[in-house]
């Protein structure tokens, strides 16, 4: 046992990179943020792209900002004008913070003392959702506007000062005119001069007009028929658009005399209804959409597959031979309706490797043919056969710890876990209190490593150790598995109605 937990105690320092006894590698940053929502501590540090720290603090400032203090390689150099800001890995991955190193063209910030930068963080699904019921409003806003303007008969009196608007400006065009005559004297002077011009110029230009026109001819003589399609053509052009003005006619006759739906809309006081109507039930549709997607935005699904393997469980109970043997999977759900209101639920189906116990009592009676006496043999058979254990916790979060209540192995029990770091994590629980299964109550102590983080193609990766079931049959935990985030399986319960 000793040996394990050396072998693992060496593994986590070598993958967790535990600096012992060096110094002069990293330097810590400081960056002021208005908020810093779903960063966590030990959250990673990059600059574009690359991972280049990680953050080890988080405070709230007296001003009501937040405080970020990260400690980066100190290979990296931020110029003055260097800036920080939250960023996604992915659509619904890990928060992380990016750092602009700034412009070469500016001086570097000193290594020896710890800087402040500026930070930033993006737009959230909430300022979207507002911005769609600001639209709404401005929607509403314009149908109330005309529904004023043309109801009733003020919008019938509207339009008709809008008519004699216009014949006012023709009168005073007209008079306009009358009092620039002079002007209009000069200009047909100036035409009478162009013309006696002309009149020399109009011979040549007849004989040039001659000399086209004979070409014009010779060339539609030419092409006699192409011209013939196109004055056919025109004709039916001229017909469709005596069509199509008498339809425009029709219609607005018919919006006039207040028929058709443009008509009501104009003039009904029904029609206005319905439309305040309808766009009421858009307003109501927008206010749905934005707290089904407030919902789905803060929901995080996680699912994960283990297989543990118990060194030291009794092969038999009570004299017969286990039917799961040695090893125990597992299958687990947690669901996180709202990370703010700090609780989750746990649901998991794991396969005992004990089984289910059953006891048969079978009972015989036989007649002796020679004496005519019975005799009655009761004989009592227990068999072990493969169970499935349910999983279903109620849990809340307490800085790095989480506690957690409910069924454990379909047992009423609870359990603590403690959060070292990203990637380290302890485990205990305790349940059976009431010995369905074993005398004593049934304690369960590991701890779990992350080997990888999850990825865009890829589940996080951890193995885990410890120890089972203490107080009755003594057995030590081996066990790995794979855990992941699930996005089509959170909207689908988007839709299923979360408490607020």
């Amino acid at each position: 046992m000793l040996v394990i937990l050396g072998v693992l105690g060496f593994f986590v320092l070598k993958i967790e990179d535990v600096k012992i006894g060096r110094g002069g590698a990293t330097k810590k940053i400081n960056a002021v943020f208005d908020s810093v929502a779903g960063l966590d501590n030990k959250s990673t540090v990059r600059v574009a792209g690359v991972r280049v720290g990680k953050v080890t603090a988080i405070h709230l400032r007296p001003d009501g900002k937040a405080e970020v203090e990260m400690e980066i390689d100190k290979d990296v150099q931020l110029h003055s004008n260097a800036a920080a800001h939250v960023a996604n890995l992915g659509l619904l991955g890990e928060k992380y913070i990016e750092l602009e190193t700034g412009t070469q063209n500016q001086p570097l910030l000193p290594d020896e003392q710890k800087v402040e930068l500026r930070g930033s963080q993006p737009a959230s699904i909430d300022d979207v959702t507002n911005q769609i019921s600001a639209i709404a409003t401005d929607v509403k806003a314009i149908t109330a506007s005309l529904r004023t303007v043309m109801a009733g008969p003020s919008g019938q009196q509207r339009l008709e000062d809008i008519v004699e608007n216009v014949r006012l400006i023709t009168g005073q065009v007209r008079e306009l005119i009358a009092a620039n005559r002079s002007n209009v004297d000069a200009t047909m002077a100036n035409a009478k001069a162009i013309s006696a011009e002309l009149r020399v110029s109009i011979p040549r230009l007849a004989e040039s007009i001659e000399k086209v026109a004979s070409s014009m001819s010779g060339t539609v003589n030419e092409n006699r028929s192409d011209v013939k399609q196109i004055v056919e053509n025109l004709r039916h052009l001229s017909a469709d658009l005596r069509t199509t003005t008498d339809n425009l006619n029709d219609i607005t006759g018919q919006v006039r005399s207040g028929k058709g739906t443009v008509g009501e809309l104009v003039y009904s006081d029904e029609a206005h209804k319905r439309l305040n109507t309808a766009l009421a039930a858009v307003e109501s549709g927008v206010t749905e959409l934005k707290n089904t997607l407030g919902r789905v935005g803060k929901l995080q699904l996680d699912l994960g597959i283990n297989s543990d393997y118990y060194a030291g469980l009794p092969k038999t109970t009570n004299g017969i031979e286990n039917i799961g043997g040695s090893s125990r999977a597992a299958v687990w759900l947690r669901v996180t309706p709202n990370p703010q209101l700090n609780r989750f639920y746990n649901i998991e189906l794991a396969d005992d490797p004990r089984g289910r116990q059953r006891d048969n009592i079978f009972q015989v009676t036989t007649t002796d043919a020679a004496t005519g006496l019975t005799s009655t043999t009761i004989t009592h058979e227990t068999s072990f056969d493969r169970n499935f254990l349910i999983s279903a916790q109620a849990g809340w979060h307490f800085g790095p710890y989480d506690a957690r209540l409910g069924l454990i192995d379909s047992t009423g029990g609870g359990g603590v876990d403690y959060r070292y770091n990203d990637r380290l994590r302890f485990t205990g629980e305790a349940f059976d209190f009431g010995a369905r299964y074993d005398a004593n109550p049934h304690l369960r102590m590991y701890g779990e490593y992350t080997l990888r983080h999850e990825k865009n193609n890829a589940p996080m990766l951890f193995i885990r150790s410890g120890i089972d079931n203490p107080l009755n049959h003594k057995a030590f935990i081996f066990g790995a598995g794979i855990r992941w985030k699930d996005d089509d399986l959170k909207y689908l319960l988007g839709s299923v109605p979360i408490p607020k």
